[in-house]
């Protein structure tokens, strides 16, 4: 596995829950008792209640748990492999967590670990990578590979508990919480938030988006200042400084509460 970022730091990682991907038109977890099953599309009982726990088949395959025991299920109710684990979640791209004591890895369809257990936590793979963490350090991972070379994603400290800015190619879009953008890279760089507002720079011009990642100020100043009590400072191309409010209304003065408005610029 390789990183794909240099100065990687933290894309929001939560505790990996399971995610209810896509999963394929088959059998379904039921729960009877106090034991799980499978029941097929008709919803007739397909596999006994037998299991402690069980997760939807994704990729063909559903993890379960019989005691403190996890491994992985076909759709005729067999056993993959002989692994076994001490979590393991859905599978997103041919790929699902895995937990071994208190590593994190992944593991394939076979059940045999195709990233063997080395971060403390992780997060399901998307468009081809994933977010772990290694004690407290954050990096972006693609599937290729161990540690072979350092490649072009980064990202930024989260934004709130909502998006975290993160690069492809140069450019910086935002992601939330699962590792999805939410804007897309569009952006030559991304500051931290303050207020609600995010300071975004496209070429030499600043402006701000707010927490929904909406332009909120357009790109139009030379330099921004974060905000500040519902103003932040601001140079234009002339030279001229002032300010903004959150709604992108420019001044030129700020004394005593009292505000000079200055032209548009």
């Amino acid at each position: 596995m390789r990183y794909l970022g240099t100065s990687l730091a933290v894309l929001l990682l939560l505790p990996v829950l399971p995610m209810q991907a896509e999963s394929l038109a088959g059998l379904q977890p039921v729960r009877l008792g106090k034991k799980f099953g499978f029941v097929d599309e008709r919803g007739a009982l397909v596999l006994a209640a037998q299991y402690d726990w069980a997760w939807p088949f994704t990729d063909s395959r559903a993890g379960v748990r019989v005691g403190k025991d996890w491994f992985l299920l076909d759709e005729e109710g067999k056993r993959v492999g002989t692994e076994r684990y001490d979590w393991v979640g859905c599978f997103t791209a041919g790929l699902a967590a895995a937990r071994q004591g208190r590593k994190w890895g992944f593991v394939g369809r076979d059940g045999s670990w195709r990233i063997h257990p080395y971060y403390s936590d992780v997060r399901p793979f998307r468009e081809g990578v994933a977010a772990v963490q290694v004690g407290g350090n954050y990096a972006i991972v693609d599937k290729t590979g161990c540690f072979e070379g350092i490649t072009g994603v980064d990202l930024a400290p989260p934004l709130g508990d909502r998006l975290a800015p993160g690069a492809v190619g140069g450019k910086w879009g935002l992601i939330d919480s699962k590792g999805t953008y939410v804007v897309e890279p569009a952006y030559d760089e991304i500051r931290e938030a303050r207020e609600g507002r995010i300071p975004f720079r496209v070429g030499a011009a600043w402006g701000f988006l707010d927490a929904r990642g909406k332009v909120s100020v357009e790109a139009r100043y030379l330099t921004v200042d974060s905000f500040r009590s519902g103003w932040a400072r601001v140079t234009l191309f002339s030279g001229k400084s002032g300010f903004v409010n959150l709604q992108g209304e420019f001044v030129e003065h700020r004394l005593m509460g009292e505000f000079q408005a200055a032209p548009e610029p």
